[in-house]
């Protein structure tokens, strides 16, 4: 029995989130699904984490055991050929049985895109975040600077989130453009709470209207207190980069 891990991208528009649900379309039970037609029986899979219903995906990283090997060797494209089209394997490789694609992680990074203009441009639709209005972009990415750091994010994590350490570090943050009014935020860290890439996204946008002050970043994550920072931005203009190990 060899352990394989798989690198996938996925478009998220159509999901009800990563995890298996009950009676909903996931990005696991697809995979599994899958992974049922090539082996004949149930394998269970292990992800580096869950994205919400909407967030997208361009490296997720995830492993299971191989109950028998495939004859043809080609792991990818095997379990490619069951998959839709808004779900693939972009690499598959063995690796030993301490991997853990969760628990081996290291650093993952997220993008959170956006675009300045008045009017929707169709072809962003459940990819990409309209602010209509303009903002200080120069503003934002000073704002990000405080954010780099080991921090508790309580202001950061949504109620529910139903975890008690609230501590990550962050080892990058920044605002890129990508194209003509056209930007993402990037942000590198050891690991995420929930919805905090969104709140994140949502006080960086306050702060570009002029409704807070770049350092004012520091007072919110100081404060520790949820309704100091701003709101959660929808999840379809999230990115899930890759997964460093």
């Amino acid at each position: 029995m060899e352990r394989i891990k798989l690198t996938l991208e996925y478009d998220g528009t159509n999901f009800c989130g990563y995890q298996v649900q009950p009676n909903k379309r996931t990005v696991q039970a697809e995979l599994e699904k899958a992974l049922y037609s090539i082996y004949n029986m149930e394998v269970i899979t292990y992800a580096s984490g869950r994205t919400d219903a909407g967030v997208h995906a361009l490296g997720a990283v995830v492993h299971y055991d191989e109950p028998k090997e495939i004859k043809n060797k080609r792991v990818a494209d095997s379990i490619n050929a069951f998959l839709p089209d808004d779900v693939k394997v972009v690499k598959a490789e063995r690796v030993g049985s301490d991997f853990d694609a969760r628990f081996s992680a290291k650093r993952k990074t997220y993008a959170y895109k956006f675009y300045l203009s008045r009017t929707e441009r169709p072809l962003y639709n459940n990819k990409a975040l309209r602010v209509n209005e303009e903002v200080d972009v120069c503003k934002m990415k000073e704002a990000c600077k405080y954010l780099i750091g080991e921090f508790d994010f309580t202001s950061f994590v949504a109620r529910k989130s139903g975890k008690t350490n609230f501590v990550r570090e962050i080892y990058s943050a920044d605002i890129i453009q990508t194209g003509e009014k056209e930007f993402e935020f990037r942000i590198c860290g050891n690991g995420f709470l929930y919805n905090m890439v969104r709140i994140i996204m949502g006080t960086l946008i306050d702060i570009g209207k002029g409704l807070k002050l770049p350092r004012d970043m520091k007072c919110v994550i100081d404060g520790k207190n949820r309704a100091l920072s701003g709101k959660t931005m929808p999840p379809y203009a999230l990115y899930l980069l890759n997964v460093e190990y």
